[in-house]
């Protein structure tokens, strides 16, 4: 593919169908009809043909791009946890902004880094083996029988993505995310909910 001037990008004015795109917003996170700006149609080497769009949300006014069929910048994958501390925070955004753009090894290798954060913002010492991390978290109650089980599944997927060349499946990257947000919400959003519901009472 070459660029071939202007005069091959089309403009729209919002009079056809094909003016309207239907995505979710990856900054306001809303569902919307945005407008396609212009668009650009391509095809590889091999003969795929494409369609760039540039579209603007007619939520929040801001920009996204479709490109061969995936949205920039797309949504973060998994739900908003309150009450985490910086650090563990941070390490769980980034892992839902990796799978936003299909980096799924580097998610699950970020949540296997989460727990390690989780043992340490707890008491556990820092340097410590990643198995004794999680023998700490069950020792001091934070990961209870019930979690036992997909607490393991973290440790297995981040392993596999540590020590193995094959490249986790999407499916496996999204368990690994969603059981790791759902680890912290009752380490830290639990508590953080009940000290603020307390605080309202009389």
């Amino acid at each position: 593919m070459s660029f071939k001037g202007h005069l091959y990008i089309t403009r729209h004015d919002g009079s056809t169908a094909d003016s309207w795109e239907s995505y979710e917003c990856g900054y306001c996170g809303v569902s919307v009809s945005g407008a396609v700006v212009s668009e650009f149609k391509w095809q590889d080497h091999i003969g795929n043909r494409y369609t760039n769009k540039w579209l603007l949300c007619t939520n929040c006014s801001k920009p996204s791009a479709l490109f061969m069929n995936n949205i920039f910048p797309g949504t973060p994958f998994g739900p908003e946890v309150q009450g985490l501390p910086q650090d563990v925070k941070d390490s769980y955004s980034e892992a839902r902004r990796c799978m936003e753009v299909n980096a799924y090894t580097a998610a699950e290798l970020i949540c296997r880094k989460i727990l390690m954060h989780v043992a340490v913002d707890k008491g556990a010492k820092e340097g410590e083996s990643f198995a004794s991390y999680l023998s700490y978290l069950e020792t001091e109650g934070y990961v209870t029988p019930p979690m036992k089980g997909w607490v393991d599944l973290i440790r297995q997927h981040g392993n596999k993505s540590t020590h193995k060349l094959d490249s986790p499946e999407k499916e496996r990257a999204e368990s690994t995310v969603m059981f790791t947000a759902e680890l912290l919400r009752l380490v830290y959003e639990m508590a953080f909910m009940a000290k603020r519901y307390m605080k309202s009472q009389p």
